[in-house]
């Protein structure tokens, strides 16, 4: 579906004016205001029961500019004796919710809304998809290669800096670029995921783990994988197989880690047998080096190789080649019933080590 650009608060305003913005069973009429500090006065009307409501448009709707408004609204709502509403682009469920909790109401241009009216009625609609695209934002930090910035708080928690935040992404194998950890950590205030305080210095905190967290994992898939090759091995042992193979991409420049499932062991109890999976970047290079030392043969195989540039998979890696506890339990949970069993077991140990101070 092709989505609209979002339009301004002028823009909104016209259009509340002209009767372009509905809200059915509900029946809207706009009147100017002589405050300036709302945009005007919104009069609905729900069978013979009218309602005046302070009228704040917004053209932002992230999580955190919402509250704002919202805490704004009321504000200037109370000051002008009326009922506060914000209208706004989109309306989505946990929008809602912030709304319902702040008892401020609102509507959008999608056919989503919240109206409370004291003593009177409380309306709430929701369901209704998204008709506008973002506006100059990276579209989704909980994917890709954006997503390496946002697993970051997870390892460790809070930055003096954004400039410090990517060198701890370079350090731990990262390959990104400081606007880009600029725009995911401005993204990810604006979730209310992190908050940024300045003070000259802009410092970094992650303050909803869980949040972040369920994020990754409902907009995780797996990586591309454009070669596969699966054999025995000869003469060499598990440990001895990792030693060799980090010793080889880093003599070679390339990337090698065990695969989230693979790695398992590391951050959970569960037994596990069959093929031990290595991500790598270049899977004939890794072939070649090992030599008569690797078989390739589909029958009673050992070791697989799987090639794919993604870089979300080396990440974070362990010096054994073990993946990142954030990559284990990401590949867990989008596994079957028992591997997501499991992945409960890696998410507690993930969730501890991105608490905030004070809630570990």
């Amino acid at each position: 579906m092709s989505r609209l650009p979002l339009p301004t608060e002028e823009e909104l305003e016209t259009r509340l004016r002209r009767g372009e913005i509905a809200f059915p069973p509900l029946r809207l009429t706009w009147t100017a205001s002589p405050a300036k500090e709302i945009d005007g006065v919104l009069r609905i009307t729900w069978k013979d029961q009218t309602v005046p409501f302070a009228v704040q448009c917004k053209r932002a709707t992230s999580p955190k500019s919402l509250a704002d408004a919202a805490e704004k609204s009321r504000q200037r709502a109370s000051a002008a004796k009326l009922q506060p509403l914000i209208v706004v682009p989109f309306l989505n469920e946990e929008a809602l919710d912030t709304l319902e909790a702040k008892e401020v109401s609102g509507i959008d241009q999608c056919g989503n809304g919240l109206v409370i009216a004291p003593g009177g009625w409380f309306i709430r609609k929701a369901g209704s998809p998204n008709l506008f695209r973002p506006d100059g934002v990276i579209k989704n930090v909980y994917r890709n290669t954006s997503s390496v910035v946002s697993r970051l708080f997870l390892a460790r928690p809070a930055f003096d800096s954004v400039q410090e935040a990517l060198e701890e992404i370079r350090r731990r194998g990262g390959r990104v670029t400081l606007p880009t950890v600029s725009k995911v950590c401005k993204e990810l205030e604006n979730d209310l995921v992190i908050e940024r305080s300045r003070g000259g210095v802009t410092k970094l905190r992650l303050i909803q783990p869980e949040k972040l967290l369920a994020e990754l994992a409902a907009n995780f898939s797996s990586p591309t994988v454009s070669r596969r090759v699966t054999g025995k091995l000869r003469g060499i042992e598990a440990a001895e197989l990792r030693k060799f193979l980090k010793e080889w991409a880093e003599k070679s420049d390339n990337q090698i880690v065990l695969s989230g499932a693979s790695s398992v062991s590391a951050y959970a109890v569960m037994a596990r047998s069959g093929v031990e999976e290595y991500y790598c970047s270049d899977v004939f290079g890794a072939v070649r080096a090992l030599g008569e030392r690797f078989q390739e043969t589909d029958r009673f195989a050992a070791v697989s190789f799987l090639e794919t540039r993604d870089d979300t998979v080396y990440f974070d890696c362990r010096d054994n080649l073990t993946a990142s506890p954030v990559q284990t339990f990401l590949e867990l949970s989008s596994g079957d019933k028992r591997d997501q069993e499991t992945a409960d077991q890696v998410r507690k140990l993930v969730l501890n080590a991105g608490a905030p101070a004070g809630r570990k």
